[in-house]
């Protein structure tokens, strides 16, 4: 008999009836990740807990209505898991239920592939009911934001079309522009990074760090055009490019990324950018 633990009513109450019945039935409570419940059971002490998404079950304190004697083994299973189910279960059995259920049915497959006769029986509950986890459990946006959910594989063309709207698809200047213009560009349109354009090919680049160093230093070079300072230009990757390989590309010495379409130079991509895609603002 498996059932998650919360107040603990369900699964010492059914398990000691069962055990009146039946001494020889096993009963395994689930655990989320994080709760206190597994290792106070293994050895009476209270560790340290973590949080945890799941709800209604577990804690962080030991309750009086949990009769510890009656269930044989705890099993912890992480957030993920029991929710991917949840999804699982509504997807594959048309079941609308929340993530304790499906903590409970991650445990009763694993124990099910554990006995081996031919006889035995794995009953679980599903004690919960998916319509009040909508706007989680059953939402993409909230699944991936809280890393329960691999994101879908985004190109950088993609990324680039979830950027505020209202600047320009690309911040760029001339070879003959001043380094005065470019820094104003910089702080007009908040980007750090700009490439130097010459018919429609990136010939060099310019990072706002960099430039605002040599300047404060050199103040005189804010009148000199960008092509005596500018740096090599940023690579360039076509606009299918996937944005989970782009991070190797993206280091301290090129910290940018231009992105191009139908040999058209469409956008940039930054460090930051593809920081804030992983992390889920963007």
């Amino acid at each position: 008999f498996v059932a998650g633990a919360g107040t603990g009513g369900t699964v010492s109450g059914a398990g000691k009836f069962l055990k009146e019945k039946n001494p020889a039935i096993k009963v395994i409570a689930g655990d989320p990740v994080g709760s206190l419940y597994t290792g106070y059971h293994r050895n009476r002490a209270l560790g340290e807990g973590s949080p945890y998404k799941v709800e209604g079950i577990g804690g962080d304190k030991v309750p009086s209505t949990v009769w510890w004697d009656v269930i044989d083994e705890f099993r912890q299973v992480p957030d993920r898991d029991s929710m991917r189910m949840a999804r699982r279960l509504a997807r594959e059995e048309g079941l609308l239920v929340g993530g304790s259920t499906g903590l409970n049915v991650v445990i009763s497959l694993q124990v099910a592939a554990e006995v081996n006769a031919a006889g035995a029986c794995v009953v679980t509950i599903l004690c919960d009911t998916g319509e009040r986890y909508l706007s989680k459990i059953f939402d993409d946006d909230w699944m991936q934001e809280n890393q329960l959910l691999e994101a879908p594989r985004l190109s950088v063309e993609q990324l680039l079309a979830r950027r505020p709207k209202g600047a320009p698809e690309l911040v760029s200047v001339t070879p003959a522009a001043q380094v005065r213009q470019a820094l104003n560009l910089m702080s007009t349109w908040s980007v750090s990074q700009i490439p130097v354009v010459d018919d429609g090919q990136c010939v060099g680049g310019l990072t706002e760090s960099t430039l605002m160093t040599r300047a404060l230093a050199q103040p005189a070079m804010l009148d000199r055009p960008v092509r005596e300072v500018m740096d090599p230009p940023f690579p360039v990757v076509d606009a299918a490019f996937p944005t989970d390989r782009l991070a190797p590309m993206l280091t301290r010495e090129s910290p940018a990324t231009l992105v191009q379409k139908d040999g058209k130079l469409i956008g940039i991509v930054s460090r930051y950018d593809l920081l804030q895609q992983l992390i889920g603002t963007r």
